[in-house]
């Protein structure tokens, strides 16, 4: 039979089938067998029909015990082949499910739930798809037993559907749930032995959109240690899996069960060397930025190397990453500043960063801000800093939302500009992040939401422009916080002290605040001298001690 025929003989299926059930067989049949060119033809024709036929008597089939038909036809028409006419089909399911009651609701069935989730998650930007799923997960949230009939791969599918939408608190409850049931059956006997690698994988990447919550680190650590048992088996992993698991597993580098996988990770991508051009651009990014937040370990460090190794090899490609996938990539890169090969694929993408510069206000703010984090641990490069000044004027451009970057991305910009002082555009930037900065310590609860490594930035990157009086204030504001925390708790190091106290000496003489800058110049002077001095009762054999600590640990002390 001509592929032709083949597209007809569907077509006059679909149109032949007298209930739900029969058409959504047809469907779901014929979506897995049409080829490429007569695809799109055939979910299109389906998703008419069914909003012409069939979804007007979409509540009544619930009763009748019939929404499987509803949602496995919805799945497919959801699909990118469905064009226009499947956005709108699943727009209009969506918009009656929104609106179903209790009981009709729990009358659809969870496994068809968890497939309207997931189709509804396709398009996020539409209204009713949003509605439709927030229906979805007050159910779940509800009515958890339920969630104990799903196999792993539903499971996986309500999450992945629920975490298009991560910021609603609706579907983080929803995920908490869901999350909840995940740690249940890792108690069982058998724990999760049941579950697929995708359903593994899709797990994971579902938790991962809600990265702070501890129900989603608990379930993602019994995952992990899941797949430690299966460690043997990494090779039986797509790429793509392999990559989605690094970049999911790194919203917790803290988590020990998280870290030892991602090492077994690197190592198994190691051995895939010959094939890394198998590796989408995107795959190559979340393993970087992933391996990145272990980067003492000398496997992550090591299969970094080799994936900018071929970055470089494939850089005529360069174009074809998205502007975040670029940010990941740097982000990750920076982390090795002293390896040769990963400052020449930064250098690369920095130049790739200026090619499309008109592009920078398609950066999410954390892009913006990882790029001017990574450039920075460079800043010699003649590259960087040109790709510097042109972040800095997109910074500058989107001065009215500032409010929008987290306290880690203000941080990471600030310290990462003060690298370039010389530069206008970025000197006119700190001025302006130093007015956001005050503004949020204008705020009843001040820089409290600022951590100690956000806060050791900011003042490390504004101190270095003590010539701007609104640097010196924002300076001032953060100082007072520091010393309210106590200096040692922030545990500079000695150049970072010592840059301090070099930038401080340079403020004008009686400037504003003056008192707080003696204060802390008093706290990290004492904290210097108390470093180099003998502890009581410590004779002359204190240096050669003290020496012997230093090199056993490693660490530097000061």
């Amino acid at each position: 039979m001509s592929a032709q025929a083949n597209l007809t003989t569907a077509l006059s299926e679909i149109d032949r089938a007298r209930d739900i059930v029969e058409f959504s067989t047809m469907v779901v049949a014929r979506d897995k067998q049409l080829r490429k060119t007569d695809h799109p033809v055939f979910l299109q024709k389906a998703a008419l029909e069914f909003q012409s036929r069939f979804l007007p008597g979409f509540e009544e089939s619930i009763r009748a015990g019939r929404s499987w038909g509803y949602a496995t036809t919805c799945n497919a028409v959801s699909r990118k082949a469905g064009g226009q006419a499947g956005r709108d089909a699943c727009e209009r399911i969506a918009s009656r499910v929104s609106l179903l009651d209790h009981g009709l609701i729990g009358k659809i069935g969870i496994r068809a739930l968890s497939i309207f989730a997931a189709s509804f998650g396709r398009h996020s930007n539409r209204a009713e798809c949003r509605k439709g799923a927030i229906r979805i997960a007050k159910f779940c949230r509800e009515e958890s037993r339920p969630l104990q009939e799903l196999n792993n791969l539903s499971l996986a599918a309500l999450v992945n559907g629920f975490s298009k939408w991560p910021e609603e608190k609706e579907f983080r409850q929803a995920a908490v749930t869901i999350a909840g049931d995940v740690i249940r059956r890792a108690r069982r006997h058998h724990q999760l032995s049941d579950f697929t690698q995708q359903g593994l994988v899709s797990l994971v990447n579902g938790f991962s959109k809600w990265p702070d919550e501890a129900a989603s680190r608990q379930a993602a650590a019994a995952l992990a240690l899941e797949i430690l048992h299966r460690s043997s088996r990494l090779c039986e992993f797509p790429q793509q899996g392999l990559a989605i698991l690094v970049n999911g597993f790194s919203k917790w580098p803290e988590e020990l069960a998280c870290g030892r996988v991602t090492i077994a990770i690197a190592s198994e991508v190691l051995e895939r060397v010959a094939r890394f051009h198998e590796y989408s651009e995107q795959d190559l990014a979340n393993l970087v930025n992933g391996f990145s937040k272990w980067p003492d370990e000398a496997v992550s460090r090591q299969a970094t190397v080799a994936i900018a190794s071929e970055l470089l090899r494939r850089a005529d490609q360069l174009p074809h990453y998205s502007q975040q996938g670029l940010a990941n990539l740097v982000n990750g890169f920076c982390k090795w500043p002293d390896d040769a090969t990963c400052r020449k694929a930064t250098v690369a993408i920095a130049g790739e960063v200026l090619w499309r510069a008109d592009q920078l206000p398609d950066l999410t703010q954390q892009g913006l801000a990882n790029l001017v984090n990574g450039f920075s641990k460079w800043p010699e490069e003649p590259a960087f800093r040109r790709a510097a000044v042109s972040l800095a004027r997109e910074v500058l451009r989107r001065a009215t939302q500032l409010c929008d970057f987290s306290q880690q991305g203000l941080a990471n910009l600030v310290n990462g500009f003060s690298n370039w002082p010389e530069e206008l555009p970025c000197g006119q930037v700190t001025v302006v992040l130093a007015g956001e900065v005050l503004r949020r310590a204008g705020r009843k609860s001040g820089l409290s939401d600022f951590t100690a490594q956000d806060l050791r930035g900011l003042v490390i990157g504004f101190n270095r422009w003590s010539q701007e009086s609104a640097a010196r204030q924002a300076t001032i504001a953060i100082v007072t916080e520091v010393l309210g925390r106590g200096v040692r708790f922030f545990d500079f190091t000695k150049p970072e002290s010592e840059s301090l106290l070099d930038d401080f000496s340079r403020w004008p003489q009686g400037a504003t605040g003056h008192e707080a800058i003696a204060k802390i110049i008093g706290e990290l002077q004492l904290i210097q001298t108390e470093a180099t001095q003998p502890r009581t009762g410590e004779k002359g054999s204190h240096q050669t001690r003290q020496s012997t600590i230093e090199t056993s640990s490693g660490v530097q002390r000061t």
